[in-house]
């Protein structure tokens, strides 16, 4: 039996916006097209076929939370 491997390319960085808060969005143009956001404040994903870069302004604009400090494995 012969197994196949698939590479499946990461997501590409297309914007970040910065927070009241100090945090930032990130946008990324997935390998299907879409786009995703990343916040580094509150953690939110979010990622919809109607996703653009007014939904991550408009997320940057309404999040207040600060940026989570980074977590170091035990």
């Amino acid at each position: 039996m012969t197994a196949t491997v698939t590479s499946i390319a990461a997501p590409a960085a297309v914007d970040a916006i910065s927070t009241q808060a100090g945090a930032t969005v990130f946008v990324y143009t997935d390998p299907d097209g879409t786009l995703s956001s990343d916040c580094t404040g509150c953690g939110e994903y979010a990622w919809t076929l109607a996703a653009d870069h007014g939904f991550a302004r408009q997320h940057a604009a309404a999040c207040f939370r600060r940026p989570s400090p980074l977590r170091l494995a035990a």
